[in-house]
């Protein structure tokens, strides 16, 4: 016969199973009832906080999280300002192209229509 530890557990699981089944309408079977907090048996609605995630990192996992945030540092420094040049040149011709036609379509012809006017007032005089 199993002692009270085992049949503990047992129970435990399985109402940790009955929660996760997907019951079918008019079916016999009912969900267990919901484990209390103080049985200790973790969920997934459970939150971790950053202070409790930072105790459980070990020194090994810390030594790999800082040897990616020093190979991010270091990609970045290498492509950063290539993406950034890519960007701002792309911005400038951008921007010669939308100066040159707002020039043609305005500035051009107010300067034509300007010189035929000295012009024409020069033939006048």
């Amino acid at each position: 016969m199993a002692d009270d530890h085992t049949a503990d557990l047992l129970r435990k699981a399985d109402a940790l199973m009955l929660r996760s089944r997907v019951f079918v309408a008019g079916s016999s079977v009912r969900p267990a009832p919901a484990i209390q907090p103080e049985d200790d048996v973790p969920v997934l609605t459970d939150v971790v906080t950053e202070h409790e995630a930072a105790l459980a990192a070990t020194p090994h996992m810390q030594q790999h999280l800082d040897a990616l945030r020093e190979e991010l540092s270091r990609w970045l420094d290498q492509e950063l300002p290539d993406a950034v040049l890519k960007v701002t040149d792309g911005i400038a011709d951008q921007l010669m192209a939308e100066l040159t036609h707002q020039a043609e379509k305005n500035l051009l012809p107010r300067l034509i229509a300007r010189l035929d006017g000295s012009a024409a007032q020069s033939a006048a005089d």
